[in-house]
């Protein structure tokens, strides 16, 4: 079957798949996950600890990295800041560490992603490899990428104000930017611009975690997954330096979670 005489292969084949960089220390853990990636026709390196990290990410410009935070020589955490405040990559958490505290600062520090090891599923873990190099638009021509965001957002792009002041952070929904009242930039992830993309052309009704986890996460929704809450609450604290947060972004009982309209905490800009 095939759509504009184009074939599901050779629709898929227009998106190039992505390099991968692993850094960890575990010989047994890095062979496992380097056999079965190359496997799935990822091309992919490792680095052994965070000095190597660095300089092979500089020598190969990977498209998504996969951070251990227990590294020999360093803190994985203090690689995903690094790495996320280049952005030019996306990048998964995987980690033996499965406190949510660890997830959510992860999260925060600008990883896309979090996979607790041991890693449940290799084949579900390149589909998340591949779920964050879409939402990068690195790769991917736009027709192709830009599809699934259509259909899944609740209003067309082009309906979305063009900039929101939230709180006192000015969001760029088209440049895909947020701005404090200092003039700093706040970085945001690409699922959490996703996500908030999603909520403010929603509002002022909820958008369901299930909707928010395929459309920002990219992957099904479980309801053991607190996937989605850990990315709420990442927004919550980048953008609101206080309580606000709460009244902004409000949890919904059994419906998900909504923007408030309030207009004076949600402000379209012209």
């Amino acid at each position: 079957m095939s759509i504009d005489g184009i074939s599901p292969r050779s629709v898929l084949d227009l998106v190039r798949e992505p390099s991968v960089l692993i850094v960890e220390d575990d010989v047994e853990v890095a062979t496992t996950l380097k056999r079965f990636i190359e496997k799935s026709g990822l091309k992919i390196s490792w680095a052994r600890d965070g000095a190597e990290a660095i300089q092979m990410k500089e020598s190969m410009r990977p498209d998504v990295v996969l951070i251990d935070l227990s590294l020999p020589d360093t803190d994985g955490s203090q690689l995903v800041r690094r790495f996320a405040d280049h952005k030019d990559c996306g990048i998964i958490v995987v980690s033996g560490r499965s406190d949510e505290v660890e997830r959510v600062v992860s999260i925060e520090l600008g990883a896309d992603d979090y996979v607790t090891k041991p890693v449940p599923s290799l084949r579900e873990l390149v589909a998340r490899i591949r779920a964050v190099h879409r939402r990068s638009n690195r790769g991917a021509p736009a027709p192709v990428a830009a599809a699934p965001v259509a259909e899944a957002a609740p209003a067309a792009a082009s309906a979305l104000p063009a900039e929101v002041l939230l709180g006192t952070v000015l969001v760029d929904l088209r440049r895909r930017t947020a701005t404090n009242a200092a003039g700093t930039a706040v970085h945001m992830t690409s699922a959490e611009f996703a996500a908030l993309e999603l909520l403010v052309g929603a509002a002022p009704q909820p958008v369901s975690r299930e909707k928010l986890c395929s459309h920002a996460l990219r992957r099904p929704y479980h309801a053991e997954d607190r996937g989605v809450d850990q990315l709420v609450l990442s927004l919550r604290r980048k953008l609101f330096a206080d309580d606000s947060a709460l009244s902004v972004i409000v949890s919904v009982r059994g419906q998900g979670y909504a923007i408030s309209m309030d207009p004076e905490l949600l402000v379209p800009k012209a």
